[in-house]
């Protein structure tokens, strides 16, 4: 009995002891998956942690509702910045957004478009920069405010046409009134015309069948006419002889009068001041003007500087010369294209440009040949370079000097060929042609500077013209002077 109990104790104890091992094995697999799963878990967590990190930092996670704004329901932070993304984006491009395109590009074709339309404004565009670049916004009111200046010179340019519609349509009407005069007279002259020719030929008729006396008395009236006429031929020749004495007095007068008391100087108009000089950078080589876009001043404006206490040289030229690169709406800033280093340019200097004026706009005859390449040769098209300049910069082109013309560009003399001769005549029948419209340019350049004598019009050749404008050193560089 004592045996089987010993017995039955063993296997009891074997039992546990097994199940001990069982259930250490168990424990030790159960820890060992245990640490695997931690592990799978950390690495897990670590990979979550960098992307959240990718997505936002701790601080930017925490300022989540200051940098995005207040969430809204049933959309997640990123949800709602790719929603203000889209916004901005359609704003400016005008285009609906698409979820499958980046949000880089959708910046890069946002700011690509923004240049497009800068660079396709031109100068019309004033880039406003702001400390990140162009302020799309400052741009824009800038803009506006051209485009409201542009409206109210639309406007004005209205108010003209229309003033210069009613001045054509009064025109058109005397111009009718006058045609239907000149009518009228030429039915009366064709009607005493019909009459004189009958009266002809009834007193040929007469005079066919008149007796001697007859002849004798007819020409005893045709003498006494011819005398009346020798007459008058006289008395016409006594006059002319009394105006040219007269002309002869007046001259002689006004010179005595200049010897007394000077005539005005015709150029003193030429040599105004456009502009003032209220900064001087000669390092830079800038000067900035008081004028702006209100005084119609644009990029690319030239000016003549000169010295405020000396006389203007008879030549015009200056101590320097400046081209307008930027505009403001009350100053403008302009890089000096050649100066003397010594004699700077000063805030006392006369700034002039005799086409441009901020108040009115010049008129300009331009007569004569010119050399605009200054290769001695006269340019087919110089004269046409020189009004389209003018033009450009706001003056005004007539074709003949009258009160109103402010300035006359006078360029050579027209040369008059010899007269041809026979045998070239044979050669070519247009030569006396060209002869004669030589002549013709040659008379109306002499015409043309007597009577911008006469009117007190200021005359300046071809490079006094360049050097009051500003523009001699520029002209050179591009080759048109």
């Amino acid at each position: 009995m004592a045996a089987r109990g010993s017995q039955s104790n063993s296997n009891a104890m074997l039992y546990s002891l097994i199940t001990f091992v069982g259930l250490f094995v168990i424990a030790t697999v159960c820890a060992v998956i245990f640490y695997v799963k931690s592990e799978e878990y950390r690495t897990q967590l670590e990979t979550l942690r960098t992307d959240t990190d990718r997505i936002a930092t701790a601080a930017e996670r925490a300022a989540m509702s200051r940098i995005v704004g207040k969430s809204e329901s049933g959309k997640s932070y990123m949800a709602k910045m790719q929603s203000l993304l889209d916004t901005l984006y359609q704003a400016i491009t005008g285009l609906e957004p698409s979820a499958e395109v980046p949000a880089d590009v959708k910046v890069n074709t946002a700011i690509m478009q923004i240049n497009n339309a800068i660079a396709a404004l031109g100068s019309d565009a004033n880039p406003a920069l702001g400390a990140q670049g162009i302020a799309l916004v400052n741009m824009i009111k800038d803009l506006k405010e051209k485009l409201e200046g542009s409206r109210t010179q639309v406007a004005q340019l209205g108010d003209a046409l229309s003033a210069l519609q009613d001045e054509f349509d009064m025109l058109q009407t005397q111009m009718q009134q006058r045609q239907n005069l000149f009518l009228n007279e030429l039915e009366t002259s064709q009607s005493l015309i019909d009459q004189i020719r009958a009266e002809y030929n009834a007193l040929r008729e007469q005079m066919d069948k008149a007796t001697e006396e007859q002849i004798a008395t007819y020409r005893e009236r045709l003498e006494n006419e011819q005398a009346r006429l020798r007459a008058r031929q006289l008395e016409l020749q006594e006059l002319e002889q009394k105006l040219q004495e007269t002309e002869s007095m007046l001259q002689e007068a006004l010179a005595k009068l200049e010897g007394i008391k000077p005539r005005p100087d015709v150029e003193v108009a030429a040599y105004r001041p456009d502009a003032k000089i209220i900064r001087v950078d000669l390092q830079n080589e800038l000067v900035t003007l008081d004028i702006g876009t209100k005084d119609r001043v644009y990029p690319g404006l030239t000016f003549a500087i000169y010295q405020s206490n000396v006389p203007i040289p008879e030549d015009g030229k200056g101590k320097a010369e400046i081209e307008v690169f930027q505009v403001g709406q009350q100053v403008s800033v302009a890089r000096i294209v050649t100066w003397d280093k010594r004699n700077p340019v000063v805030p006392d200097d006369l700034v002039v440009n005799l086409i441009w004026d901020p108040k009115m706009n010049n008129k300009f005859v331009i007569v004569g040949d010119f050399d605009t390449t200054g290769d001695g040769r006269i340019d087919p098209k110089g004269a046409d370079h020189v009004k389209d300049l003018i033009e450009r910069w706001g003056g005004i082109i007539q074709d003949d000097i009258t009160i109103d013309t402010d300035f006359v560009i006078v360029g050579i003399e027209p040369t008059i060929p010899e007269r041809p001769t026979a045998d070239e005549l044979d050669a070519d029948p247009t030569a006396f042609q060209r002869y004669e419209n030589a002549m013709q340019r040659a008379r109306k350049y002499n015409e043309m500077l007597t009577k911008a004598e006469k009117l007190r019009v200021p005359v300046f050749n071809y490079e006094r013209f360049l050097y009051l404008i500003g523009y001699n050193t520029l002209a050179a560089r591009m080759g048109i002077n």
